[in-house]
């Protein structure tokens, strides 16, 4: 039997990051996201975030490559928030999105860190914490990224 441990950092962000997912609604599409989440077959280890963007560490089953993961995750969320009513000054969320591999030793600091976003956030805006987040992964963040 394979065995098989893919952990993932990902972040995505309202469309032009609007501040669109009220704090008093934000459990209930965590709630969807892990119900779609546990359809693929993928674990969630931890979900989190503020108004206008979610970070989640998940373990995508061996089956589920992270396109088509993402993709099932903004589609099928965006349509469920959309019919909602109680978000209504969500419009979708961007485009692109943010992930990086999680070495398993160093899965208990994301979990950590994505647990304290609200607090994360009281001194950092969403920009800068991107800058980081795409720095300490090698990559380069475009101004149009997660827009």
């Amino acid at each position: 039997m394979s065995k098989v441990k893919a952990l993932y950092h990902i972040v995505f962000a309202t469309k032009r990051r609007e501040m669109a997912i009220a704090a008093e609604h934000r459990n209930d599409v965590y709630r969807y996201i892990w119900s779609l989440i546990r359809e693929m077959k993928c674990k969630l280890i931890r979900i989190g975030g503020i108004a206008n963007h979610v970070h989640m560490l998940v373990d995508l089953h061996p089956e589920v490559n992270l396109a088509q993961f993402m993709r099932s995750i903004k589609s099928k969320s965006a349509g469920w928030m959309n019919s909602d009513d109680r978000f209504p000054h969500f419009k979708g969320w961007a485009a692109d999105y943010y992930a990086s591999s999680v070495s398993p030793e160093f899965s208990s600091r994301i979990e950590a860190y994505i647990r304290n976003q609200e607090q994360h956030h009281s001194a950092n805006n969403f920009h800068a914490e991107l800058e980081e987040l795409y720095r300490n992964a090698g990559l380069w963040l475009h101004p149009k990224d997660l827009v």
